[in-house]
């Protein structure tokens, strides 16, 4: 499933269960470089994803299967799972937490800045 087809209170549990994870995975240093990069197509993402973040993968795809990680373990398999991360990387509010996260980095930083407190202290 998509995080889009998620609504309401449904939604908010999901993101519950997958925002501990997902955070992990985002916060990698590898993926946080090809996050900044402009177009960098979803695939990319996918190799370090696998390589560091193995156990959070497997978290956030049982979640979005509705099912328990020991469960979601068994049924799982080198057919399956590559089309699950694929739809995983290509959802878009996926690819938009990732491309939000550097964006959310560059904001803080420009509000924290000398130059802005500058100006926002001319502004009161």
């Amino acid at each position: 499933m998509k995080l889009s087809d998620y609504k309401g209170e449904e939604a908010l549990d999901v993101l519950a269960d997958i925002i501990e994870p997902l955070a992990m995975i985002i916060s990698d240093k590898e993926i946080q470089e090809l996050a900044k990069q402009e177009n960098t197509p979803a695939m990319k993402f996918i190799k370090p994803a696998i390589k560091n973040h193995k156990k959070e993968l497997i978290q956030i795809l049982a979640r979005l299967e509705n099912q328990p990680v020991e469960e979601y373990e068994e049924t799982v398999n080198l057919f399956t799972l590559p089309m699950q991360i694929l739809d995983l990387v290509n959802d878009p509010e996926v690819q938009s937490l990732f491309r939000s996260q550097e964006k959310s980095k560059l904001t803080s930083l420009a509000s924290s800045s000398p130059a802005m407190e500058s100006t926002e202290a001319k502004g009161n």
